[in-house]
């Protein structure tokens, strides 16, 4: 193999490794998002998410008393890890098509 071909094949498992962690991540972090219900004129925090087909709300607690900041900072995460995992799955692609691109070098 050529040298590109060899350092082409160590990002790819770099890649994949990345990939893995941030899978194992997204297990961990809650999914949805923060909606706001009212009954009786009264609002309440629902964390929202889907379940195969079925919706699922969580409550979280009444509007204006309950502190949201950990659930938020999860939901960011969540957010930027996926954006982060889109990105390497493209590059994913690149790297197995050129390492499919290079010719093996004899010596």
């Amino acid at each position: 193999m050529d040298i590109n071909k060899l350092e082409l094949v160590e990002k790819l498992k770099v890649n994949q490794n990345r990939q893995d962690e941030i899978n194992n991540l997204l297990l961990s972090i809650p999914k949805g998002h923060i909606n706001i219900l009212y009954r009786n004129n009264k609002g309440y925090y629902y964390l929202t998410y889907r379940n195969g087909k079925k919706i699922n709300n969580d409550y979280l607690g009444p509007v204006g008393k309950t502190d949201l900041s950990d659930i938020m900072r999860n939901l960011t995460l969540r957010e930027n890890l996926k954006k982060e995992l889109r990105y390497l799955k493209n590059e994913e692609k690149y790297f197995k098509k050129q390492i499919g691109r290079r010719k093996i070098v004899q010596e």
